[in-house]
């Protein structure tokens, strides 16, 4: 078969940080950094840039942009794995870990070297695999230099020929560094992939073999917010019944707040998107969370001691659920690395935007999201293109509005050129098989959400939506489960509902489209199975 004439687009595990459209700034700026990242990690490998060179098209093309939604090209990632020694057994365990559904076709390239070749490649792949643990707390530790160059430099008042040089700068001290992270993952799914299949021969489950880590730093933002409104809510409940001295000061204004926003500012659903608004953007969405939490002193404490307990099943300490686990501590903590990457990446082309629109090129600085990187990097005429732009933006606004009519194909493939139809449609039988990502049982009224902004009570419900961003995990701490139609057990919802302690099942197709809010259901975490009990 000619891989050539395929081409697989599947939204397994991206649609996790890419849910919904996604503007073209965003789409640029992603397929840079998947090209550099890949590149990076695939010339540590080969140590050769001419044959390097040949799979240039590859790299720039990783993912892909599909009606507005993101997609991973995922023929291009066979590709790239069947680098690895053994990687038709590597494979299955990677689809499992992403959350990959359709397993039944590669159509990656096969690559051929000789066996002085594959010999070298073997052996910087072992010493890349053997130093990952030490290379990610390298890159931890660097990442700090970026943060800090970025602080000393960036300025509001910065021209735009400045503000893309400090870009560039940026991207390519990261991308430089980057690629470890994806050793770090296929390091995370291949050792929890191991354990998986070890403690399915003994009847035993997963899930609970890697929970319990220690300072996971996804839950830094959400125990720094807890405190917050903790101290919040204490300072009212004193007040109750006194008149106050002066007005209430803004949340924004104290010392706990800038510090929250320095440190986390950039955490927020849909932080990956560069149209986001975060709480860095806009302060009053983080006092409104804040005033959310502090409204239920008894919701609140109960939150924060179940986050303080000290995990009571005993944790599984063999050679490779340690591994497991380690890999996923710094998953977690490259993660909210990206986010703040992306927040960085945000104020500069907020800036640009802000620059073209005081120059007549745009109507509003937030137009900046429907031109491309390259587009803005070509803008050299100050005062002039206004109508280029604005003609671009107003195309794309039109386009954008049809996207949003039309729904989310998980799986796409083409042949020629033509969309063939592959979409997962399995029939409604009352139960659903999912992934059992965290451990337990509960039976609740469900709440269906887009997203964490629907203003829906989710306390003591099941959750059932399509996926969840780092952002959610605020939202999460109120529900009593969740249901996600994807996820596997290294997404994000799967690790934050683990040391949440709350039942999760994730890759649960379709369970958006017949599940109804108020529906009874019964869910397993163990076992991945989701019952509706009664229909609303």
């Amino acid at each position: 078969m000619n891989h050539t004439e395929w081409t697989v687009l599947d939204n397994s595990n991206i649609v996790e940080s890419y849910p919904g459209l996604t503007l073209p700034l965003t789409h640029a700026f992603i397929r840079i950094a998947y090209e550099g990242v890949f590149r990076g990690l695939v010339g540590t490998i080969l140590k050769n840039d001419v044959v390097l060179d040949k799979y240039s098209d590859i790299f720039a093309n990783m993912i892909a942009d599909y009606q507005g939604r993101v997609y991973y090209r995922i023929n291009n990632w066979y590709s790239l794995i069947d680098f690895l020694p053994f990687s038709r057994k590597i494979i299955p365990i990677w689809q499992d870990m992403m959350g990959v559904q359709n397993t039944d076709i590669y159509l990656g390239i096969r690559h051929k070297f000789t066996l002085r070749q594959k010999a070298a490649m073997n052996g910087r792949i072992l010493k890349l695999a053997l130093s990952v643990p030490r290379e990610m707390d390298r890159l931890n530790r660097d990442f700090q230099a970026v943060q800090n160059t970025f602080a000393e430099t960036y300025q509001e008042t910065m021209t735009n020929e400045e503000l893309l040089a400090l870009f560039q700068e940026i991207k390519d001290t990261v991308l430089t560094r980057w690629s470890v992270t994806l050793a770090n993952d296929m390091y995370a799914f291949i050792w929890t992939g191991l354990l998986k299949r070890r403690l399915a021969r003994q009847g035993s489950d997963v899930t609970q073999s890697i929970a319990g880590i220690t300072a996971l730093e996804s839950l830094k933002p959400l125990t720094k917010l807890l405190d917050i409104a903790q101290h919040y809510a204490a300072a009212n409940s004193a007040e109750t019944g006194a008149e106050a001295a002066s007005p209430e000061p803004t949340l924004s204004d104290t010392a706990e707040v800038r510090e929250y926003l320095a440190l986390y500012g950039d955490r927020c659903p849909g932080e990956l998107k560069l149209e986001t608004v975060t709480y860095r953007e806009d302060p009053s969405l983080l006092e409104a969370k804040i005033r959310e939490y502090a409204a239920d002193p008894a919701k609140l404490d109960q939150i924060v001691d179940g986050l303080r307990r000290q995990e009571t099943l005993p944790l599984r300490n063999s050679f490779i659920a340690k591994r497991a686990r380690l890999g996923i501590k710094n998953r977690e903590i490259s993660r909210l690395n990206r986010s703040r990457i992306y927040g960085m990446v945000r104020r500069i082309f907020l800036t640009i935007g802000a620059n073209l629109h005081r120059d007549g090129c745009l109507d509003a600085p937030t137009d900046v999201f429907y031109l491309t990187v390259g587009e803005i990097a070509a803008w050299d005429n100050p005062g002039g293109g206004a109508e280029d732009f604005k003609g671009i933006i107003a195309q794309r606004r039109e386009e954008y509005t049809s996207y949003a009519r039309l729904p989310t194909q998980p799986r796409l493939v083409f042949r020629g050129g033509e969309l063939l139809e592959s979409k997962i449609t399995p029939d409604w039988t009352g139960i659903f098989q999912g992934v059992g990502a965290s451990f337990g049982n509960v039976t609740a009224a469900a709440v269906v959400l887009e997203s964490p902004h629907d203003n829906v009570d989710v306390k003591g419900k099941i959750i059932v939506t399509k996926t969840t961003d780092p952002g959610w995990v605020f939202l999460l701490t109120m529900a009593a489960g969740i249901v996600a139609e994807k996820g596997s057990l290294l997404s994000h919802t799967a690790i934050v509902s683990r040391e949440l302690k709350i039942p999760a099942v994730v890759a649960v197709t379709r369970s958006t489209s017949v599940i109804q809010t108020g529906d009874l259901l019964s869910i397993d975490g163990g076992s991945g199975e989701v019952r509706l009990l009664k229909e609303a």
